[in-house]
């Protein structure tokens, strides 16, 4: 009897040590109605610039799929705290090397989560779509319920491809950045609001929309100061705009400014001629043309531009950066709304009258 009890006791010593160890789980059904591989992919986003990245350095996590589509993908090695993190498929002629992210459509091949090691997560897609990912159900965590609510408001609204008119582009695209702005505003999880914010168009809309990007990020410093992607968040909006100026140069400032400008008052009053070729001078610099570029294109549409110069197709380009045809037809009618033209051959024109980079 003392050795069963003995036996007893350590197995339960051993559940016990098993359940308290934090394991992820994220199960589900997909569609498998076009050619996919049989295998799932949990890649990790650790920078905010690669939230549509899909690469094998990034892949944590690879699971199988069976016949019905029905898979599990589990482990225990995310880091501590919460973050983005991707699950998608391949195409058979694909590898894992040249992973592919198809937005919208029946290809659409991936969803955004937010995952730490204690999240269980269903995916549900609707048996009655194409796509693997097709207007899929998620249960779990509040936070991925809002992610699926971003997915609605982001990829129907991601057709720029299909609009024809300049005019009409820039509203569409004016519009989807109000929208992502707004679902930030409201939302309950600061990390879904960075996602929203995150799939706003920082190239287009930072100028214009700088009170909004620096304030959402003191609210990210409010709620993850130590987290890496407010780090991240800070690098962008450094990139986009001015440097802030330390505590201590503002401190400096104060006391210098007033010592130099006793300095130049002292020089200016003790001579006229001075007086005038500082003014001279003040003039000149005020009238000096503003030498930052008008136009801002991102590193994927001077990649494009480049091909376009280059003389090749739609198809030959979406081959070359590994995307969809539709997305390649994204990006030019973009250039083309930025360069305020109407064809390939007036864009490198003006592409080169701005000295685009490679042209």
């Amino acid at each position: 009897m003392p050795k069963t009890l003995h036996f007893l006791l350590i197995c339960l010593i051993l559940l016990l040590t098993y359940s308290a160890k934090a394991n992820y789980l994220i199960e589900g059904k997909i569609n498998m109605k076009g050619e996919w591989q049989n295998q799932i992919y949990l890649a990790t986003i650790d920078r905010l610039d690669d939230y549509y990245s899909a690469n094998s350095e990034f892949v944590i996590n690879v699971g199988p799929i069976d016949n019905d589509g029905n898979f599990i993908i589990e482990g225990d090695n995310l880091p501590e705290h919460a973050q983005f993190y991707k699950l998608f498929l391949l195409k058979e002629a694909q590898s894992e090397f040249d992973a592919c992210l198809y937005v919208g459509g029946e290809n659409h091949n991936f969803v955004h989560l937010i995952l730490d090691n204690n999240s269980k997560v269903e995916i549900q897609s609707d048996a009655t779509a194409f796509a693997p990912f097709g207007d899929y159900k998620v249960n779990g965590n509040t936070e991925n319920q809002l992610m699926k609510e971003l997915r609605n408001l982001v990829y129907p609204s991601y057709i720029f491809y299909e609009i024809k008119f300049p005019a009409e582009l820039k509203f569409s695209q004016d519009k989807l950045n109000r929208d992502l702005f707004n679902f930030a505003d409201t939302c309950s999880s600061t990390l879904v609001s960075l996602a929203a914010i995150n799939n706003t168009d920082f190239d287009g809309y930072f100028e214009t929309n700088i009170g909004a990007y620096n304030s959402f990020g003191d609210e990210l410093k409010s709620a993850f100061k130590d987290h890496p992607y407010t780090k991240d968040y800070f690098r962008k909006l450094r990139y986009y705009g001015p440097e802030p100026v330390a505590n201590e140069s503002a401190i400096w400032w104060k006391i210098a400014i007033p010592f130099l400008c006793l300095l130049v008052g002292g020089l200016l009053w003790q001579n006229s001629k001075l007086k005038g070729q500082l003014s001279t001078l003040q003039n000149t610099v005020a009238t000096q043309p503003d030498s930052k570029p008008d136009i801002h294109l991102t590193t994927q549409e001077i990649k494009i531009l480049n091909l376009i110069n280059d003389g090749k197709t739609n198809k030959e380009i979406a081959g070359d950066l590994y995307i969809e045809v539709s997305t390649v037809k994204s990006h030019i009618n973009k250039l083309y709304s930025k360069l305020n033209v109407k064809n390939r051959q007036e864009a490198i024109k003006m592409a080169k009258n701005h000295q685009i980079q490679g042209l």
